[in-house]
């Protein structure tokens, strides 16, 4: 195919050194000052947070908030009319496979576990007394009170745990070893106990035993996918280094901000795990991998680190940039919680960048050759840059550019089909391990209470004292029972100063059911209305489970096009400039596009559909997490930068030294081919050992990004790039003559394909 002519711009050398350059070149002249310095660095900021008190969490069950939607404002405005008896419920559900509760020796049981629970003690600011301010009776509650299941296979328990936060926190720490020993005094009993405080520590447990658990998979399976990449066992191991002091100062970083601003997700550490670990070592195999290819070339080990540090370390620092502001666009939306996940993403990867940049430079003229060291028989051979496997698939797609265009579109349309009933929600307690106590006992509460146990929907009304007001909570009360769904008895609690009342209804099945949430709409758009026409001075708000579930989601498909529009427009300014085309960055927002919405189909067809489910251990969801999808397509089009700027500015380069766009896509891909396949092997490994956790949220992540990475290094970056470079011929570089004002920015300099016998980013 022809097109317009392109000229060719040979990349000269700039005048004076590029500034990663310069600050490569001084860290390796100050090469022991700086490793230090970095390790005081890290591990003091770590240390640092540990000493300031760690990183501070919510719970993992409440999922992100802080937005100004309508449920969210409902617990605002009650809290802020004074809260009139601060306490938590926790529910202890007694079931027997054999008994029923109305049996003697059931009864028997349920009055010694009472009398347990009664006994327990706890130390509150020196004084020591019952753990539980109130417990009641099962048998002695009345019948609506439906504390007997209607089956008759257990009871419930309801307990009152006094104080504010921190002393449920303590008597819960009281109450958790009594729970235990009932147990083992009855085992033939299921007794589990679910309450807010109780059921998010056994989460956190879980949430650390799980960080330990993949660190302990990742990085022997990353330095083993290094070990094969590089062939030594000491340019295997510098990456690692890298990967964990960057761990290190972004747990501190992130730990501080919690101190200081406010707690972060519970889900934060686990990202700066799943993202930091990924980029650390991605962005050092590059600079590694350069740095070694022109010692090979007969540098001296001062000039391969500048060389690197102008080549790969440039496109280190401009992918490390985009991957930042494509994350930063996640501050559109209107949710702390998940601004802190965000947060803790843009820190491991600001550090890892800086790392890369000074760190490295300063490692390598240390080490010099001795990075060769622990040469592996076989792998540590050299092996030539530009041919193997990836060169011969290159050349073929290149020559059929056409069916292999097709075949590859086909199969990620294939992938992305299942996305046409994805279904977004806010994953609930129910979601998480069933080794959680909690879970269980909130399953068997759904089994046994099908009337509703642990949902409500709550109406906050203000000017609660009016008389007309008095009147139409009345009428709320009776006429949200009529709502399907909703039960009795429905509860009125008062405000402190009494200004403010929560109307409170029994709600059936799960947060996320569809008839929960229209209960919601219901209630918001009809029922509350009418309620409240003759109480002109009063305002009421909808919250509750499912209503908080239905805003958290809604808030996040709004935001959904905002983050699209600014990632996708960012992207493509971004690639506009470096590549002076204007149908380069248009292409490659489509490729994007198609990777993003075949990972988004394998999440729906292995965590909604259940297909693999299992082998891969996960039960089928009637969700996915609201945030996942956003967090997925932000991190992928960071990522997959990377890969972008490394294969087109090498095509780019060969291009403008005098090939045909056809050699020039050829030899380009085929050069970088070794690299990138090892950078994404890596990262699809980290991103995978994330779906063999126990937190479900982790794992849909987890596999969406293992999916769109692995996608992108391979259909897409050995397929469809090639072909449609291909078939586009001198038309990739058409930029129009109104947008020729454009700067030039050069990532890689200096570049001399002409010259260059190993390529800037050959595997070693």
């Amino acid at each position: 195919m022809t097109g317009p002519s392109a000229p060719h711009h040979r990349h000269d050398a700039p005048h004076g050194r590029p500034w990663t350059v310069r600050v490569a070149a001084w860290s390796a002249a100050h090469r022991w000052p700086v490793l230090v310095g970095w390790f005081v660095l890290t591990i003091g900021v770590f240390g640092v947070n540990l000493a300031a008190g760690g990183i501070r969490t919510v719970g993992a069950t409440g999922g992100p908030g802080g937005s100004t939607t309508e449920s969210e404002r409902a617990y605002q405005v009650f809290d802020q009319a004074g809260t009139p008896d601060p306490h938590e419920t926790m529910t202890i559900v007694v079931t027997s496979p054999s008994l029923q509760a109305t049996a003697a020796p059931f009864r028997s049981a349920v009055e010694d576990i009472l009398g347990r629970l009664k006994a327990a003690t706890a130390e509150v600011q020196g004084t020591t007394g019952p753990a539980f301010r109130q417990l009641v009776d099962p048998y002695a509650a009345p019948p609506q009170a439906g504390l007997i299941a209607p089956d008759l296979t257990g009871v419930r328990i309801e307990g009152e745990i006094g104080g504010d936060d921190a002393v449920v926190e303590t008597r819960t720490e009281a109450i958790a070893p009594v729970i235990t020993a009932i147990k083992a005094a009855y085992p033939s009993y299921a007794i589990h106990a679910v309450a807010n405080t109780l059921t998010n520590d056994q989460i956190n447990t879980l949430v650390n035993e799980d960080l330990d658990g993949a660190l302990k998979i990742s990085l022997p399976a990353t330095f083993l996918i290094l070990l094969i990449a590089f062939g030594a066992i000491v340019a295997a191991i510098v990456p690692l280094i890298l990967a964990v002091t960057a761990l290190l100062a972004a747990f501190g970083l992130l730990g501080l901000y919690s101190q200081a601003v406010g707690a972060v997700s519970p889900y934060a550490t686990q990202l700066v795990v799943l993202i930091g670990l990924a980029v650390a070592v991605d962005y050092s195999l590059f600079m590694v991998t350069r740095f070694r290819a022109e010692r090979r070339a007969g540098r001296e080990v001062e000039a391969a680190i500048e060389t690197a540090s102008a080549t790969a370390g440039r496109a280190v620092f401009f992918s490390g940039l985009a991957v930042m502001i494509s994350v930063a666009g996640l501050f559109i939306l209107p949710d702390t919680l998940f601004r802190s996940m965000a947060l803790g993403t843009i820190s491991v990867i600001a550090v890892a960048v800086l790392g890369s940049l000074t760190f490295l430079p300063a490692l390598l003229a240390i080490l010099g050759d001795r990075v060769d060291r622990g040469r592996v028989p076989v792998l540590g051979r050299p092996r030539p840059a530009g041919g193997g496997a990836w060169a011969r698939l290159v050349e073929a797609v290149v020559h059929r550019p056409i069916i292999s265009a097709l075949g590859a579109a086909a199969v990620l349309l294939i992938l992305a089909g299942p996305v046409t009933h994805l279904r977004l929600g806010n994953s609930d307690v129910t979601s998480f391990p069933e080794s959680i106590d909690g879970v269980q006992a909130i399953e068997v509460l759904q089994a046994h209470w099908p009337a509703g146990t642990i949902l409500s929907l709550d109406v906050v009304v203000t000017d609660a004292t009016a008389p007309a007001t008095k009147s139409a909570i009345a009428m709320l009360q009776q006429r949200g029972l009529q709502v399907a769904g909703l039960s009795g008895p429905a509860t009125v609690t008062p405000s402190g100063d009494g200004t403010v009342a929560m109307v409170s209804f029994v709600m059936s099945g799960t947060e996320n059911d569809p008839a929960n949430w229209q209960a919601v709409r219901d209630m918001r758009t009809t029922v509350v209305p009418q309620a409240l026409a003759q109480a002109p001075g009063a305002a009421a708000y909808v919250t509750g489970n499912a209503a908080v579930s239905l805003d958290q989601t809604q808030v996040f498909t709004d935001g959904m096009v905002k983050i699209f529009i600014f990632v996708l427009g960012l992207s493509f300014l971004l690639l506009l400039v470096v590549f002076r085309s204007l149908v380069i960055p248009l292409k490659a927002i489509v490729l994007n596009l198609l990777s993003t919405g075949a990972a988004y189909g394998v999440l729906v067809l292995v965590f909604q559909d259940g297909f693999l489910g299992g082998p891969l251990g996960v039960r089928p969801s009637e969700v996915i997490q609201n945030w996942v999808p956003v967090f997925v397509f932000t991190i992928l089009f960071g990522l997959s930068m990377d890969y972008e700027v490394f294969i087109l500015t090498r095509v780019k380069e060969w291009h403008d030294g005098g090939l045909d766009t056809h050699r020039a896509v050829a030899r380009g891909i085929a050069m970088t081919a070794g690299t990138v396949t090892s950078a994404a092997a890596i990262m699809v490994v980290v991103f995978a050992v994330f779906v063999t956790l126990r937190l479900v949220i982790i794992r849909e992540l987890g596999l969406g990004l293992a999916v769109a990475v692995f996608l992108d290094a391979t259909v897409i970056r050995a397929i469809l790039l090639p072909a449609s470079m291909r078939l586009l011929g001198e038309w990739n570089w058409y930029l129009p003559r109104f947008l020729r004002w454009l700067p030039r920015i050069t990532i890689e300099t200096p570049a001399r394909p002409e010259t260059s016998s190993s390529g800037p980013h050959a595997t070693a």
